[in-house]
């Protein structure tokens, strides 16, 4: 009997699942004879003990945080990126995410920060034809490899400030079994490198690929060991990117960064508000506005309606942006309210840009609009509309008001629908405050 009691392992090779025995069928990803024999992992000799340790106040740092010259960037990251902080950005196929980390490197290395960007999907002639067409001047380093190991000589070799991985399903470790991309490799990958860098106290950014549902790819685990996880969204078709916030550990969570795209590169939209809402002279029949509070930034979003007669025998209701089935409670309340029937009506609800609104503060932007279509009436530019409906078809009151309407004072909006509060300032502006749908619907039209 060998004396040694070290005993090898079988791991699945598509999703790294272990077990003490062959088995045929890998009970985690079902997958059909994917398992294979490793060898016991040694452990180290000599690593220094830590013991745990008690802090006062004084010894409490503030948090260090790296500008990076990117207006919006700097925004949902709560002021800039924190040192040592680890950092997933997410998005779909050519929505920019390698546009992004390009802009944030040229934009630190400017400011005297050594970046480190690594591809592991792209040539140095791809790279260096992407920076000369997006004009950016500052020289930073490139490391083109697939292997983990590569990268960690790179940083045990230079300190970096910022490092950039483009992407974690390219890189993998060859002392594992698993197919690159899989979810032992990206779970192993992202591990190390985190690691390695908030040793070094190096700041990073690791872009992650997302499945067809949106999420990012790989697994779970992969969102929790980052500091920060950065979603890049938007239509490709249209000029417009949004930076969301999904988790944030340094700042706060839910904020978005909005960027348009043009064929230099990136740019901060500076004015939000006026960004998304319409560029006509007047809204049109059908449209209402709604300031619409993400993170802590209030942004005014334009809501539009058609209520025509269908030609169908069931009506069609069909939502972009607003909860759809939040829409049929909405309907059924204002029929009931205004004592009219909208079975013989097609409806459909858009919330203008591409915004998905979860808040139930659209509600009475979402009905303002649609009996302005019914009543063939325009609500005007100037005139704002914010607050929950309930199923009786009352009107609730919903957080960050006072926002709201210092928003709507800034853009020019002269006139805000909203439930009564009375801790507002009324100063240039008319704040009309309705209980019910039945008031909303004796008002439109009639001033």
């Amino acid at each position: 009997m060998s004396k040694s009691t070290k005993k090898s392992f079988f791991a699945c090779t598509t999703c790294g699942y272990e077990s003490l025995k062959w088995l045929g069928k890998c009970p985690m990803c079902q997958g059909w004879d994917t398992f294979k024999e490793m060898a016991p992992v040694a452990k180290a000799n000599g690593k220094e003990q830590r013991r745990p340790v008690i802090l006062s106040d004084e010894e409490l740092a503030d948090e260090e945080r790296i500008v990076t010259g990117i207006e919006e960037m700097d925004r949902v990251l709560g002021g800039g990126m924190t040192t040592g902080s680890a950092i997933l950005l997410g998005g779909d196929p050519g929505i920019g995410k390698t546009t992004l980390c390009f802009e944030i490197a040229s934009k630190l290395t400017e400011r005297g920060v050594k970046v480190l960007y690594v591809s592991g999907e792209e040539s140095l002639k791809q790279l260096a034809s992407r920076k000369k067409r997006l004009g950016l001047a500052a020289r930073f380093a490139f490391l083109t490899t697939n292997h983990l190991d590569d990268i960690l000589s790179a940083m045990a070799e230079e300190r970096y400030g910022l490092l950039i991985v483009d992407s974690v399903q390219s890189i993998y470790n060859p002392k594992l079994p698993m197919l690159p991309g899989s979810m032992g490799q990206v779970k192993d990958v992202a591990t190390r490198l985190t690691m390695e860098a908030k040793a070094a106290d190096t700041s990073f950014i690791v872009i992650g690929h997302v499945t067809k549902e949106g999420a990012i790819a790989g697994p779970k685990i992969l969102e929790h060991m980052v500091d920060t996880v950065l979603y890049f969204e938007g239509d490709k078709m249209l000029p417009y990117r949004l930076l969301r916030t999904i988790k944030n550990r340094y700042g706060a969570v839910e904020e978005v960064g909005i960027f348009q795209m043009s064929g230099g590169g990136l740019t901060s939209v500076e004015n939000p508000s006026q960004f998304f809402m319409s560029q006509r002279g007047e809204i049109g029949e059908g449209s209402s506005l709604f300031p619409y509070i993400t993170g802590s930034r209030p942004i005014i979003l334009e809501v539009q309606a058609i209520t025509q007669k269908t030609n169908f025998s069931m009506p069609r209701r069909l939502s972009l942006g607003y909860d759809v089935n939040r829409l049929f409670i909405l309907i059924s309340v204002v029929e009931k309210a205004i004592g009219k029937p909208f079975f013989d009506r097609d409806i459909y609800v858009n919330v203008t840009g591409g915004m998905k609104v979860n808040e139930p503060g659209i509600d009475l932007a979402v009905a303002a609009s649609i009996l302005s279509s019914f009543k063939e009436t325009t609500l005007g530019r100037d005139t704002a509309f914010f607050g929950e409906i309930g199923l009786t078809g009352e009107l609730r009151k919903i957080v960050n008001m006072d926002l709201r309407i210092k928003e709507c004072q800034r853009i020019g909006i002269r006139r805000i629908f909203c439930p009564a509060d009375g801790t507002h300032d009324t100063s240039n502006i008319e704040i009309v405050t309705i209980r019910n749908i039945k008031e909303l619907y004796k008002r439109i039209g009639n001033g």
